[in-house]
């Protein structure tokens, strides 16, 4: 019985933790610029400036705009999941 009692509460904290979403993934439409790779041609979308970006650099398709990303950058508000198709 006891075995049983200790591996249902070891499920239920799991899955407790597994189901908290996460920040970082929504963190890049804070930011403008996108640097796209070469050789796979994914982005990282986490770059201020083009000269911060370097050569292959493109607009953020999904960036929220300065006014709306400066409470999230200061930390006055959370940062909420946008999608939007591109």
């Amino acid at each position: 019985m006891r075995f049983w009692v200790l591996t249902l509460s070891t499920f239920l904290a799991l899955l407790g933790f597994g189901t908290w979403p996460s920040e970082a993934q929504y963190a890049a439409q804070l930011y403008p610029y996108c640097k796209m790779s070469s050789s796979s041609g994914a982005t990282s979308c986490y770059y201020r400036s083009r000269a911060e970006c370097g050569g292959s650099c493109i607009s953020n398709p999904w960036y929220i705009g300065p006014q709306r990303a400066r409470p999230y950058l200061r930390g006055d508000r959370p940062l909420e999941p946008r999608y939007e198709r591109p």
